[in-house]
């Protein structure tokens, strides 16, 4: 089978298509491999093991926007009540190694080898009973104005990691998630993260040399620590960054040591920007603005706060261990409305494809997609939970639930409306039909057994425990 891939556009320009071949699976196949992912997601599942497995089957058979935790007891398939949901998420216990092992093959290899890394915010901005809050930085509207504006709002930030679909849908595949706690660095859990990737796709088998994308929180420079490892980094950087070029040849006989930094490219200022060494001229179609796209080999950032390699030692954050070079891609529209995009790539020698690596970080922004998916219809920062761990529990829920819903989106059958025929199926349309499937997969659950519950609390008495209150912590960037 052919389909037509759609490159997603800049701004609000339009993409180019280019054909994308597809494997065909029979039905069969494909709901035997669904079968054989809920088997091992039940053993991943090692306390309240039950509960965990059947609370997941009521997140994907449940209604579009969930509105708290007990609401999932209303559907049938969670047997259990709702004090075993919130006990299951206390006190239920999940191999996380295992977990990240089965999510890693879940891979499609017909999306291609191009990953996304981002963080996203749980926020918890009154939720002063919650341990190990963090000032998260995110982006938001000012409701007088209208503009955007950077804010801190605290709360839990979590870094994901997925395989990224093809463009124009909104598919993506959950390889590994992790907290990023008040002593971690967003950019060292990226990198612990993309590490253990390279280790699954190699147990897999699986060859090439994958694309992770980054966005412009991160830093180029610690990133380009992965450039010794199989795999390619393209990071997003801000449009007032510097960069140096290599320096000049020493004369022969010259004293002293070799220069290390050539003249400064200032990315704001185009009489600093050396000759390029290729470009690429993207044709205008049927209306689409034509493209650009540029770029520079053999620099190196500059040494700076924001920059940087983190080191465990005491050395200041300013100066850079070891120059990290790579090559720097421009992107610009001929319509000058849209914004310039800066590319900072690292990786293998000889791996360096100018046209795959523009189109496949056009294709990062799928992970967005899916967090709102998350968010608004997997109920993923829905839940007031506590502590961590818990959020942590069920961060991994959500992610299992999502995986089958992408092995299952060639299985579901809905009837839809005269406005939604001819489609692409999304995640949304393969979650509404996902209860009529579920009764043909089965359960490895077991029911739940009978037991009288106990007396609880006597009435009137008020909570004599009081939980202790946690401060804000606030990290420093970078």
């Amino acid at each position: 089978m052919i389909i037509f891939e759609v490159r997603p556009k800049i701004s609000n320009d339009k993409a180019v298509a280019v054909p994308v071949s597809l494997p065909e699976h029979s039905a069969d196949d494909q709901l035997d491999r669904l079968r054989g992912f809920r088997r091992e997601l039940h053993g991943c599942f090692t306390r309240w093991t039950d509960t965990l497995f059947e609370t997941t089957d009521a997140l994907l058979c449940g209604p579009s926007r969930l509105e708290s935790l007990p609401h999932l007891t209303l559907q049938p398939e969670l047997r259990r009540g709702h004090g075993s949901v919130y006990a299951a998420l206390a006190k239920g216990r999940i191999d996380i190694a295992a977990l990240r092992r089965l999510l890693a093959g879940a891979v499609q290899p017909e999306f291609g080898l191009v990953f996304a890394a981002d963080v996203s915010n749980w926020h918890r901005p009154d939720a002063l009973t919650c341990p190990e809050r963090t000032l998260n930085y995110d982006s938001g509207k000012d409701p007088g104005t209208g503009e955007r504006v950077n804010c801190t709002t605290p709360g839990w930030a979590f870094s994901w990691l997925a395989q990224i679909g093809p463009s124009r849908k909104s598919w993506v595949t959950p390889v590994d998630l992790d907290r990023v706690g008040p002593d971690d660095n967003a950019n060292r859990v990226a990198v612990h993260q993309i590490r253990r990737l390279l280790d699954h796709l190699a147990a897999l088998r699986i060859g090439g040399v994958p694309i992770v994308c980054c966005d412009a929180g991160y830093s180029p420079a610690a990133l380009g620590a992965l450039s010794e490892d199989r795999v390619q980094v393209v990071v997003r950087l801000r449009a007032d960054s510097v960069l140096v070029t290599a320096p000049p040849p020493m004369p022969p006989g010259t004293p002293g040591r070799p220069r290390r930094h050539g003249p400064q490219m200032k990315l704001k200022h185009p009489g600093t920007w050396p000759a390029p060494g290729q470009i690429q001229h993207v044709p205008a179609e049927s209306g689409r603005a034509g493209l650009t796209v540029t770029c520079w080999h053999r620099l190196h950032l500059r040494p700076s706060r924001a920059y940087h390699e983190p080191e465990p030692d005491a050395r200041p954050a300013k100066a850079n261990r070891r120059l990290i070079h790579g090559s720097l891609i421009q992107i610009r529209s001929n319509n000058p409305r849209h914004k310039t995009i800066w590319l900072w790539w690292t990786g293998p020698d000889g791996t360096f494809d100018l046209d795959a690596l523009w189109r496949a970080y056009l294709r990062r922004f799928g992970i967005e997609h899916f967090f709102r998916f998350g968010k608004q219809h997997l109920a993923w920062t829905t839940p007031r939970l506590r502590t961590p761990a818990q959020a942590e529990r069920w961060s991994w829920l959500v992610a299992a639930a999502y995986t089958q819903l992408l092995l299952a989106r060639h299985l579901t059958h809905t009837r839809l409306p005269p406005w939604e025929r001819g489609h692409t199926t999304s995640p949304h349309r393969v979650k509404r039909g996902f209860r009529a499937l579920r009764a043909e997969l089965g359960t490895p659950a077991q029911p739940r057994q009978n037991s009288t519950p106990g007396p609880g609390r006597p009435p009137g008495r008020p909570n004599q425990h009081k939980h202790p209150r946690y401060p804000k912590v606030k990290k420093p960037q970078g």
